[in-house]
Formats: structure tokens, sequence, C-alpha cells
């Protein structure tokens, strides 16, 4: 069971096969729905990844929109045998997400792109022809 539930900037709505693609921008609250609606098909309890999935998505979109020119895109969509969760936020800068450095420590906020990369199971960022970028999570359910 896979469904991908993307959502991009071009207002235009689209069926794949019984789920509805919604691609306009989404809020942190929609995207954070939109997971927890894919994770109520899984059969197992899914409680800790979706606690994980929605924190991680807050400050993926969060970012992408505060640091990133812009959310562009986002999609979630469940493994053929609903083991994994993957989650893509896509903005508009091609600048790749940054820790912050040791002088940084003491600076209010900077912290969101570690959390993710501790909260998934794997990250990957894959800069987007012309510009911005795309992050991927992935949770194991």
């Amino acid at each position: 069971m896979s469904d991908i539930i993307s959502a991009h900037g071009d207002g235009r709505s689209e069926s794949v096969g019984s789920t509805a693609t919604d691609r306009r921008t989404p809020t942190c609250a929609a995207a954070r729905d939109l997971i927890t609606s894919l994770l109520q098909r899984c059969g197992a309890d899914t409680s800790a990844a979706k606690g994980d999935a929605h924190l991680a998505v807050t400050e993926l979109i969060s970012n992408a929109i505060r640091h990133g020119g812009g959310l562009t895109g986002f999609s979630a969509d469940l493994s053929p045998d609903s083991s994994r969760l993957r989650l893509a936020v896509e903005d508009a800068d091609s600048r790749l997400p940054r820790s912050p450095s040791e002088t940084d420590r003491f600076q209010p906020g900077g912290r969101g792109w570690a959390l993710v990369r501790r909260l998934a199971d794997t990250c990957s960022v894959t800069r987007l022809p012309g510009a911005g970028k795309r992050i991927t999570v992935t949770f194991a359910l």
C-alpha cells in the first residue's frame, strides 16, 4: 500500500487511485494530518513513529519557510509493505541545511536540522535542477 500525497505551489489537484493529491502548499498541521492518515492504515502500533514524524515534518516545513525561500513541495508515502514512512519536503533554496557550530551553541534556534537527523532513520538532501532542494527522511514503523 503506497499512497503519495504531494503538495506543490501550482494549486492543481489530481486523483491517484483512491487518494487525492493536494498540490497546494500545506501547513504544518495539514502535513501532520496526512501523516496520521497514512499511519492509520498500518496494522502495527505506530505511535512512536507518528510523534517523531510529526515533529520532524513541523521542523522541516518551518525551516523551508523561514530559511529556505519558501516551501515548494511536500510528499508522504508508505513503503509497499507498510514498514517505512517516507517524507519529502522541498524548498526554493539550494543551500544545504546546517547544524549550529560550537560558537553558535548558546544562540537561540538552529537546532531543527540536528533534531530531524536524530529522529529519522535516514536523511538525505538532494539539490533540485535550477534551484532548491528536497530533504527526504524515513521512519521505520
